[in-house]
């Protein structure tokens, strides 16, 4: 439930309704058109699991291996020619759309949120392009490569929503609810120690077994055909790493901002401009402010 409340694709629309109620409407609207949107997914997938595939012009079982490729195998051997051709099409246009904007997507916010607003505040335009053109080549070439040796995509939502409330979720509570107990540094140091406790304890979706072996990891074997078996945790360390990066970015927080403010001499070492860009709240901008700003 809580990896999937701090996705951009949310706030990017909640963050511009005009008003709070307005912003409230477009969430359980889209809660239940969300619903709604899965019921043709259900229905071919309950279609494909009920049809004698020998029969058709498939001519073989659908093995397990091969559900996947549900929707293409119903559209094409279950429909008209003409509803194949479109389906087919569709869903090849939706594919590619949602890579492009999505790779768009990643690579300006990490060029704007994490290079500019963090690490290069005086960055010129022209660095800032051409950083989001190196970034956007590197994030295609990695969506590549998962494409190509992970075999499922729903253990990819799953990944996603594992990193999201690991990663992610924190941070949004910490900046919602208490922006002024939040800087970069603890923010900084909270995300990367819990990313790399994250990548340690292994993940048998990207085939690679852990290094830290929380209580009762099950060992990695092979199964009956001789194929590998990953490692797999049990004990919920997902939730132990969100606690650590709160605690993380708290205690680093108030640790920074004590020196600080004790010691005023030190503010030449902040680095990232803590003090003097501090983490922002994300509060609704009320409908007055913004005629205000259109019309100056």
């Amino acid at each position: 439930i809580f990896g999937g409340i701090p996705w951009q694709a949310y706030f990017q629309r909640v963050l511009s309704a005009r008003t709070v109620s307005v912003a409230k409407t477009l969430s359980f609207c889209a809660a239940f058109g969300c619903f709604c949107a899965a019921i043709p997914s259900i229905v071919i997938g309950l279609i494909t699991m009920n049809t004698d595939w020998p029969n058709t012009e498939y001519a073989q079982k659908l093995v397990k291996d091969n559900y996947k490729l549900a929707v293409p195998l119903t559209l094409l051997y279950l429909t008209p020619p003409a509803v194949a051709f479109i389906g087919l099409g569709a869903v090849s246009a939706a594919v590619m759309s949602s890579t492009d904007s999505s790779i768009l997507g990643v690579s300006t916010m990490f060029t704007r949120n994490v290079f500019v607003n963090v690490f290069y505040q005086k960055a010129s335009d022209r660095v800032t392009v051409w950083f989001l053109r190196a970034t956007i080549l590197v994030n295609t070439i990695i969506a590549m490569l998962i494409a190509i040796f992970v075999k499922t995509v729903y253990g990819l939502y799953l990944i996603c929503s594992d990193l999201v409330f690991i990663l992610l979720f924190p941070h949004m509570v910490l900046v919602v609810h208490f922006p002024h107990r939040t800087n970069k540094y603890g923010m900084v140091l909270g995300f990367s120690i819990a990313l790399l406790l994250r990548v340690l304890s292994g993940e048998p979706v990207l085939k690679y077994n852990a290094i830290i072996k929380w209580a009762g990891y099950v060992e990695p074997s092979t199964d009956s055909d001789g194929d590998p078996v990953y490692g797999r945790q049990r004990f919920p360390f997902r939730n132990l790493i969100m606690a650590l990066n709160f605690i993380i970015t708290l205690s680093t927080t108030w640790v920074t901002q004590q020196l600080f403010k004790r010691y005023p001499h030190l503010l030449k070492y902040d680095f990232l401009d803590a003090q003097s860009m501090p983490v922002s709240p994300m509060t609704p901008v009320k409908p007055e402010i913004r005629q205000k700003e259109t019309s100056s």
